[in-house]
């Protein structure tokens, strides 16, 4: 919502700026331009002022010269079509970001299944330089299971999930920096095989210490994903949970959500709710920020303000406390130190308010709190 909104109002402003462009001078005109201009400016402002309403969707009796009302209405498809564009290509990849997240997660099964074939490569490569045989990372019963793993192949093949030769040689870098130099691995690889506990324990131990926190693949996957400072902690605790086994068979790939289809379909009523009302959502926020510096107003915390009264409204099964708490957690990790509290207090008094005129209307669970309001 943020990137939507940060677009909206570079259209917007755009809009503006496409009336300065229509009403320039025509140097192509027999006419000096300091005698058009005049003319060109008076009819820029009517414009101006016809988008305004547009905008504002004020309806306006006064007529205005055609020149002025044809721009204005010009500018303002524009900017109409221009949004709506972004409209559907942000819900679109907002999905789509989301569902990365789960190829990034299968991503590192498929680095951790390739360990043994680099572990066999790295041991060829040096021949008899040293004594240790990295080959023998291949009995570890964890990684010798997953390409017989037929689920997680399965995931594999409907995901598209490989890699580039660019990919092989960063985990062959990984592992000759950081895997091999590692007493705690070089010392477990005369025991692969032997013991499930130590396999899995060691697995565990590569995905905390190489595949997700070494500094090859922290900027490796900086650079593919723009997100990876927050995604990565969700694919930490998927992969994490994945191997947190007794047994081979408790092995199980772990679900992005509890109820992906679900979680999908609110995210994309919540972001169309907040851009078709808009106007109405602002309404509300504004009147109990009007007293507020708006220099001092976060834009990240009008946003989140906006979308917690989106959500409050449309979903009539999620109590208002509930929404409110979410909200202020949003708040902490992408706005201000203070924006919590703000929230918090602004949301409380627009939510009392909102129930009152019957414009939030709760049933089922999202009654739970309602009676306090």
């Amino acid at each position: 919502m943020y990137a939507f909104w940060t677009q909206e109002r570079a259209q917007y402003q755009l809009a503006f700026d496409g009336l300065q462009a229509i009403f320039q001078p025509d140097l192509s005109l027999m006419v000096a331009k300091e005698e058009q201009t005049p003319r060109l400016e008076g009819l820029r402002k009517l414009a101006e002022i016809q988008l305004n309403e547009f905008f504002q969707g004020v309806p306006t009796e006064e007529s205005i010269p055609a020149e002025s009302l044809e721009a204005a209405q010009s500018v303002y498809r524009v900017y109409q079509n221009n949004v709506a564009k972004i409209a559907r290509d942000m819900r679109v990849n907002m999905v789509t970001e989301v569902e990365s997240i789960y190829k990034q997660y299968l991503k590192l099964l498929f680095y951790l299944q390739n360990i043994p074939m680099i572990g066999q490569w790295d041991e060829q490569r040096r021949l008899l330089e040293k004594t240790i045989k990295t080959s023998q990372i291949a009995n570890n019963k964890v990684l010798a299971i997953l390409p017989k793993w037929k689920d997680l192949q399965s995931a594999f093949a409907d995901n598209n999930i490989g890699w580039s030769e660019d990919e092989e040689t960063l985990l062959k870098k990984l592992f000759l920096e950081g895997i091999l130099p590692d007493d705690s691995f070089t010392s477990y690889l005369p025991e692969a095989g032997k013991d499930l506990v130590k396999d899995v324990e060691i697995v565990q131990y590569l995905l905390k210490n190489y595949l997700l926190k070494h500094p090859i693949m922290t900027a490796y996957f900086e650079e593919k994903d723009l997100n990876w400072h927050v995604n990565k902690d969700v694919i930490k605790s998927l992969s994490t949970k994945t191997f947190k086994v007794e047994a081979l068979e408790d092995l199980s790939l772990q679900a992005l959500a509890i109820q992906w289809d679900e979680d999908k379909l609110f995210f994309e009523e919540l972001f169309d709710y907040c851009v078709k009302e808009d106007k109405s959502l602002t309404t509300w926020v504004n009147d109990q920020t009007k007293n507020w510096d708006s220099e001092r107003l976060a834009t990240s915390d009008l946003i989140i303000l906006k979308m917690a009264v989106a959500e409050m409204i449309k979903f009539p099964s999620i109590p208002v406390k509930v929404s409110i708490n979410e909200y202020i957690e949003v708040a902490k990790n992408y706005s201000t130190p203070k924006s919590g509290p703000f929230i918090n207090g602004i949301l409380d008094v627009v939510s009392v308010k909102l129930i009152g005129e019957k414009i939030i209307q709760k049933s089922g669970r999202g009654l739970i709190d309602i009676a306090s309001k």
